[in-house]
């Protein structure tokens, strides 16, 4: 079913229910105001009537003398008054009835001074009634209630509801229309996007109802798209230079080494070097699994709880393995008493693939390969870590697009590198919800601060000022 013959028949449904308990209760209040006057109609009969016939007997005697029972033969009316005496014996009846009241009904009008209820086909009012002389009577004052203005009522109610309902429900399919119709131009604009033009944006009216917000989020949806696009197309671009280059490297190094005999020296010098394309190669592909699982799942990814400091020697001591030349040099301080505060909730081992990558980085552009790697706790900010180095720097435009897959600073093209790792490493770091910042100059070196907790109390900034005096001092 569409979604305006959804709101028209809801609109239709409401409105039907709301005039139906209306009009039922006009109908019930308009009865009970009839039957009010009909009553008090037969009430006034019934004292007139016994003003006129027994209000001036003064005399047991006189009853029967003055007020006695109609005719029998006279045909039953829709109308009746009967008068009845303190013994409950009918005394007069304008119209002879099929029944007459028995004690206990007539026991109960004397009781009550005034009580309306049915009997046989009439609706009865039954009255005490004393006399100047001190007498009572029951006059009993019966009609049949069949009012046409209630039948009437009823039908113009009819007429009305199925009128309105017809105008409700006509207007009901225009309102729907009217209001789905930007939902259609909207659903019109998005079918005449292309794949292969995604700067394409919906148009919005700018006021700030749900329809503009929902355009506005799809735009900013279109755009992230658009980006993942530009990013997807970059990463291709990037991928094929990077893996073609090694690639054609090692083709032209066997093709060289194939064109004659050589010594076996220089047999091992092209094998030597394949072997470090290869391992270059191997490197990149890793990464690149890494960084393509990161992205595409990082749910199905396992946290547990490990030990900060030992990640921290672990990720140092594969670096140096890795590279015997490189000197890395942990320090720690303010460490705190409770050992549990030493605990991080992650994965343990992409948290140390970043840390060997950042040192790594910083070893490899530092013009002595070494690299200081600070270890603070703060009450504030929980455990801040600094990665320092006296390497080649970078402008601070490049600080943001050394993150950027395959990106490498200008300076730093001439030493071999995949331009992945600082990508993979912000990855992680997002996967982790962990907060770093990067400051560098050029020809003076970088400190890369990773907080692996977060704080309100102390600003990030004096933290690091910390740092920098104690690794002065």
């Amino acid at each position: 079913m569409q979604i305006r013959t959804k709101l028209t028949l809801q609109f239709i449904l409401i409105v039907a229910t709301i005039m139906l308990v209306a009009f039922y209760y006009i109908h019930n209040r308009f009865r009970d105001q009839l039957q009010d006057d009909f009553y008090e109609s037969l009430r006034s009969k019934a004292f007139l009537t016994g003003e006129m016939l027994v209000g001036k007997i003064k005399d047991r005697n006189e009853e029967f003398f003055q007020a006695r029972p109609g005719n029998e033969h006279n045909p039953i009316s829709s109308e009746n008054i009967a008068i009845y005496n303190s013994e409950n014996e009918l005394i007069y009846s304008f119209s002879e009835a099929k029944t007459r009241l028995n004690g206990e009904k007539l026991n109960q009008v004397r009781n009550d001074k005034e009580k309306r209820f049915i009997y046989d086909k009439f609706n009865s009012i039954g009255v005490l009634y004393r006399n100047k002389f001190g007498f009572e009577y029951i006059i009993i004052a019966e009609s049949v209630f069949n009012s046409s203005q209630l039948s009437n009522l009823a039908r113009i109610l009819m007429w009305v509801y199925i009128l309105f309902i017809s105008l409700v429900a006509l207007g009901g399919w225009i309102f729907a229309g009217q209001a789905l119709r930007p939902v259609n131009s909207i659903m019109n604009e998005v079918d005449a996007i292309l794949p292969s033009d995604m700067t394409h944006r919906l148009n919005h009216s700018g006021q700030k109802d749900e329809l503009s917000r929902l355009v506005q989020t799809f735009n900013k949806l279109l755009e992230r798209m658009q980006q993942v696009f530009v990013n997807q197309k970059q990463f291709l671009s990037n991928i094929s230079h990077e893996l073609k280059n090694p690639l054609n490297v090692i083709l032209s190094q066997i093709e060289v080494a194939l064109t004659k005999e050589r010594p076996a020296e220089e047999y091992r010098n092209v094998l030597q070097s394949v072997y470090e394309d290869v391992i270059e190669l191997n490197d990149v592909s890793s990464k690149i699994m890494q960084l393509s699982k990161i992205n595409s799942d990082g749910s199905s990814i396992r946290f547990e709880n490990f030990r900060l400091d030992e990640v921290l020697f672990q990720a140092k001591t594969s670096v140096q393995k890795m590279n015997a030349s490189y000197k890395i040099s942990l320090v720690m301080s303010d460490l705190p008493e409770n050992e549990n505060e030493l605990n991080f909730y992650g994965n343990e081992q992409l948290i140390k693939t970043a840390l060997i990558n950042i040192m790594e980085n910083a070893a490899k552009y530092s013009s002595n390969q070494e690299v200081v790697t600070s270890l603070k706790f703060s009450p504030q900010l929980g455990a801040v870590l600094c990665i320092s180095d006296k390497g080649i720097g970078m402008e601070k435009r490049e600080v943001d697009l050394i993150f950027e897959p395959f990106y490498r600073s200008q300076n730093a093209k001439v030493i071999r590198g995949s331009g992945i790792g600082l990508s993979l490493v912000k990855s992680i770091f997002a996967l982790h919800n962990i907060r770093y910042d990067v400051q560098s100059e050029k020809g003076k070196g970088t400190l890369f601060y990773i907080y692996f907790a977060s704080g309100n109390v102390k600003s990030v900034d004096s933290v690091q000022k910390e740092i920098q005096v104690n690794e002065k001092v």
